[in-house]
C-alpha cells in the first residue's frame, strides 16, 4: 500500500505541475497577446500575433488577427479621409478666395471710378460671371458637406427624361451659340421615364455639360445621345475635344483629383459629386472611351413605366 500510494501521489503531482506549468504557459501567452494589441494600437501597426498548430489558444488568435487587420484598414481608410479634407479645404479656400478678390477688385474700380465710362459696362459683366463661379464653387461644396453626411433628401418622382434634357440644355444654348460650338442632339420625341430627383438629376446634367464645354471646347462639338433598352436609358455626352489621357481615366470621379490645369476651375468636385448623385438614385456614370476627338460619358438610368 505505502509503494502504491506513493506511486499515486507522484503521478498526481506531476498531473498538477503539467496543469500549473500548461496554465503558465497560457498567462505567458495571454500577457503576449495583451502587450502586442497594446503596441499596435500605440502605433505599430506592423505587428501580428503568431501561434502554431498546439496553442490551445490558437483560434482566439486568429479572430484577433482579423480584427486587427480590420483596425489597421480602418485607420487607413480615416487617415486618407483626414488628409482629403485637409486639400479638400486647402483647394477650395483657394478656389474661393480667387474669384471673390476679383469680384471685389472690378466692382471696386467701378465705385472708385478708377475706369472710364466706355468700360463700366464690361467690369460689371466680368465681376457677374465671377460671382456665378464663384457661386457654384459653393454649391458644391454645401453638396460634398450634405453628401458625406447623408443629409442629401432625395424626392423621387417620375421624370420624362427626353424632355428633361431639352428643358436642361435650353440654359447652355446662349453659350453655344456665343463659343459657335457645334451642338448635335438625339432625344427621342416619345417620353423616356425614369424614378429620380428633379434636382439631384438637373445637377448631375449640368455638370456633366458644363465640363464638356470647358474641357472639350478644342473640339467646338457638343452631342447628346438617347438610346433605351427593356430595362435602362442611356444618355451619351460626347465632345471631340483633346481627351482624357488614359492613366487618368481611373481618376476622373475621383474627389479633387484634376487631370490637367483646366480642371481647378470648379474645385475638381463636379464630376466626383455627379457620379455620388447618380448612385443614389440606383444609376451610373462612365467613361466609356476618351481619346483625342472623342470623349463619351455615359449617364445610366433604370427606366420605370
Amino acid at each position: 500500500m505505502p509503494v502504491f500510494l506513493g506511486i499515486s501521489i507522484s503521478i498526481l503531482a506531476g498531473i498538477v505541475c503539467l496543469l500549473i506549468t500548461k496554465q503558465y504557459i497560457q498567462y505567458r501567452r495571454i500577457k503576449y497577446i495583451q502587450k502586442t494589441i497594446e503596441d499596435i494600437l500605440n502605433g505599430r501597426d506592423s505587428l501580428s500575433l503568431f501561434t502554431n498548430k498546439n496553442d490551445a489558444l490558437g483560434e482566439l488568435v486568429f479572430e484577433i488577427n482579423k480584427l486587427l487587420s480590420s483596425y489597421r484598414v480602418q485607420k487607413q481608410n480615416y487617415e486618407k479621409e483626414q488628409n482629403d479634407k485637409k486639400r479638400l479645404l486647402s483647394n477650395l479656400s483657394h478656389d474661393v478666395r480667387t474669384p471673390l478678390v476679383s469680384v471685389i477688385g472690378y466692382i471696386e474700380a467701378v465705385i472708385q471710378n478708377r475706369i472710364d465710362e466706355s468700360n463700366k459696362s464690361d467690369y460689371i459683366e466680368t465681376a457677374y460671371h465671377k460671382a456665378l463661379l464663384l457661386k457654384e464653387q459653393i454649391n458644391q461644396l454645401f453638396e460634398l458637406v450634405q453628401s458625406d453626411a447623408n443629409e442629401i433628401e432625395l424626392y423621387h418622382e417620375k421624370i420624362d427624361i427626353c424632355e428633361f434634357l431639352r428643358q436642361i440644355m435650353i440654359d447652355f444654348l446662349p453659350k453655344i451659340e456665343n463659343d459657335q460650338i457645334t451642338f448635335e442632339a438625339d432625344i427621342p420625341d416619345h417620353e423616356i421615364y425614369i424614378l429620380a430627383d428633379k434636382y439631384c438629376t438637373t445637377r448631375i446634367f449640368q455638370n456633366l455639360i458644363r465640363n464638356t464645354l470647358i474641357h472639350g471646347k478644342s473640339g467646338n462639338y457638343l452631342g447628346i445621345f438617347v438610346t433605351k433598352t427593356n430595362s435602362d436609358v442611356f444618355i451619351d455626352i460626347i465632345d471631340k475635344g483633346m481627351g482624357i489621357e488614359k492613366d487618368h481615366l481611373p481618376f476622373v470621379f475621383d474627389r479633387l483629383y484634376k487631370v490637367d490645369h483646366a480642371r481647378t476651375r470648379g474645385g475638381g468636385l463636379g464630376l466626383a459629386i455627379s457620379k455620388e448623385l447618380a448612385n443614389k438614385m440606383n444609376g451610373n456614370i462612365e467613361i466609356l472611351r476618351s481619346i483625342p476627338g472623342d470623349t463619351v460619358f455615359r449617364v445610366t438610368f433604370p427606366t420605370t413605366k
